[in-house]
This record gives C-alpha cells, structure tokens and sequence, in this order.
C-alpha cells in the first residue's frame, strides 16, 4: 500500500518530478565531465540539451523543440571530436515524451525528428569505418523508434484506462439511477397498499358507526354487531397496515412481515364485508380458470376500490353491482352503482392512480364515469394463463 501511496503522490506532482529528474541527469552528466576533465563546451552542451527536460510533461512540443535545438548545436560543434555526449539521453526521452503527453501530430513530428538525429549521429561519428557508421545510426534509430513505440502504448494505456474509468462511473450512475427508481417504485407499492387498506377499512367503518347510531336506540343488538364489525376492521387495517409499513424497516436478522396477497377467492368475503356495512352489493363472478396470482390481487384491489367509492359517495340507499367476467380476450372487472352522491372532487384520486397504476403493469386499461343513473368503474385486462 506504500508503493502505491508513493506512485499517486508522484502523480499529483508532475511538475516537480520532472525537474528533479532533469537535475539528476544534469548532476550525472557533470559529475562524468569532472571525471574526465572535460572541455567547457561539454558542460554547456549537457547542460543544455537536459535542462528542457524539466518541462516535458507539463509543455511537451516547448520541451521538444528546445532539446531539438541544443542537440543538432552539439552536432554541429563537436561531431568531429567527442560525438555523442552522455546528455544525449534527452532525445528518445523526449521522443517518448511526445508520444505519450503530445499532441498527435507532434508525436510524428517527434519521430521524424528523432529519426534524422540517428542518421546525422551515425553517420557523423568520428573515427568509424564505414559499416559502423551504418550500426551506430540503425542502433541509434531503434533506440528512437522503441521510445516512440513506448510513448504510444503509453498513451493507449492511459487512454483505456480513462475510458475503463468512464464507464466505471456510467456503472455507478446507471445503479444509483436503478436503485432510485426501484425505491421510487417500492414507495409508490407501499402506498398504494396504504390507501386501499385504510380507504376501504375506514369507509366500513364509517358506514358501520353511521349505521349503529341510528339503531342504538331501537335496535340494540344491531348497534352491538356494528361495533364488533368495526373493531374487527380496525384490527385488521392496523395489522395489515404494520405490516406494509414494516417492509420500510431493514432489519438483517428478520424477514419483513409483508402485506398477504389478496387474490380472487378472497372477493366474496369483500363483498360480505361491504354487504355488512349496509350496502346491498350484486356479485357476478366468472374467472377463467389459469389466472396468475397478480391478477388476482388486482382484480381484487380494484373491486375494493371501487366498492370504497360507492361507500363513501353513492350516498344513502345505493345499490352496487360488481361483474368479473372474461369478453372477448379480456377480463372485465365492472364496478356499478345506481347513488345519487357525487365523486367528490373533480379530480382523480390516490385510488384511482393506484388502480391505473396496478392495472397499466399487465397492459390493461380502467375507466371510472358517470352515466344515467350512478357511476360506472370499468377495467379491462388482457386474459394471460399460466401454461
């Protein structure tokens, strides 16, 4: 982990690396000219090829250009005498600086350049028979074509990894997005669950207490049975709504207590219940046989939606009818009622968007209207059996 600590730091520090390399090889080159008793224009050469190298990564086409110029200064001056120079190191640095950090002209331009360079060295190299000459500038010029070659693998490796980096963080997003959406679509469940629990659990008991408070007086044990009816409601909407509330709850050691699935053969005792609370309710019920499991707890919260509606809005001395019958490739779930209330507001309603909702998931459609006579809750769903 201290190599890596190391190598991020130095990352973050190009500027200052690179002079410190440029001064190390500067101090190298000078302290061989001690040893050797070099001529002064030795010193002023090494130094001025290497010193440009201080800027390669920070301006490389400025780096380039100045190693350029003091490297064909050495050829022209002392490519009769000492020839090469230690310093020459510079030239496939740089060479290899323009193919990773230039730009992509510049990196051919470096190339070229770097080229020409071996062949004015080898052939310039004093004392040389005439084959040497010709390996001198050959090992010259791979020297400048393998620093080229590692600039370039340089620059594709950066560049992959930038794009593996990129997509790295289009991952990233997608899941944040995916699990936002996912959350979004848990809470809309959950509140919808919510509503049809309370909605049709409160309009029961509504209607129940409405109901035993005119018969506390002349009827008495009518008024009893409307107080167990709404008690025994109470308890089951606030049981199942602990238990829709509880998926919220991220508990690793439990399983959350989920909301039980209502289904088709669960419609009759609704009816029941609605029937109980006063409402006369007409059940015709038809259910191809092969349904799946989700439909059935559609169906169901849409009857329940819709006989909640009549509860609340039919008014007084309604009757409702409720048909699930398959017609023509669809299953039709009707809602009547013959009330002369009114919807409420103008609006749609939590209920109605969450029946929208549960149906728009298996391609169907619903439909809430008024006609002669009452209201009419029509949803249709496309018929799909389970092979």
């Amino acid at each position: 982990m201290v190599d890596e600590r190391v190598v991020f730091w130095l990352r973050r520090r190009t500027a200052l690396v690179d002079a410190v390399m440029a001064g190390v090889l500067i101090l190298g080159c000078v302290l061989c000219g001690v040893l050797v008793d070099a001529e002064a224009d030795y010193f002023a050469l090494s130094v001025a090829v290497l010193a440009p190298l201080a800027i390669r990564r920070r301006w490389p086409e400025v780096s380039a250009v100045g190693v350029a110029v003091a490297a064909f200064a050495q050829w022209v001056l002392i490519r009769d005498t000492a020839g090469a120079l230690p310093a020459d190191i510079a030239v496939p640095i740089t060479v290899y600086t323009l193919a990773a950090y230039g730009r992509g002209y510049s990196s051919r331009i470096g190339l070229a350049a770097g080229a020409i360079g071996a062949v004015l060295g080898g052939w310039s190299w004093p004392q040389l028979p005439a084959l040497a000459h010709v390996i001198v500038g050959a090992g010259l010029a791979s020297t400048v074509l393998a620093a080229w070659l590692g600039g370039a693998w340089q620059r594709a490796r950066r560049g992959e990894l930038l794009a593996l980096a990129e997509r790295a963080e289009l991952v990233e997003r997608n899941r944040d997005q995916e699990t936002r959406l996912a959350v979004l679509s848990e809470r809309a469940r959950i509140a919808r669950d919510i509503h049809d629990i309370l909605a049709h659990s409160l309009a029961v008991i509504v209607a129940q207490s409405d109901g035993g408070r005119y018969a506390a007086q002349r009827e008495p044990r009518v008024a009893v049975d409307a107080l167990t009816a709404i008690g025994e409601h109470g308890r089951r909407a606030l049981t199942e709504t602990r238990r829709a509330i509880g998926v919220l709850r991220q508990d690793a050691e439990t399983e959350p207590d989920t909301v039980p699935s209502h289904g088709f053969a669960d419609i009759d005792q609704l009816v029941g219940e609605v029937r109980a609370a006063g409402l006369p309710v007409e059940l015709t019920i038809d259910i191809p046989d092969g349904l799946t499991e989700g439909m059935g707890s559609v169906v169901y919260r849409i009857v329940q939606e819709g006989l909640t509606n009549v509860v609340k809005h039919a008014g007084a001395g309604a009757r409702a009818r409720v048909s699930i019958v398959p017609r023509e490739g669809w299953l039709r779930i009707g809602v009547e009622d013959d009330g002369r209330g009114t919807p409420g507001s103008g609006r749609a309603g939590y209920g109605l968007l969450g029946m929208r909702e549960r149906v728009a998931a298996y391609g169907g459609d619903i439909e809430l209207r008024r006609q002669p006579g009452g209201h009419l809750l029509v949803a249709r769903i496309p018929l799909r059996v389970e092979e």
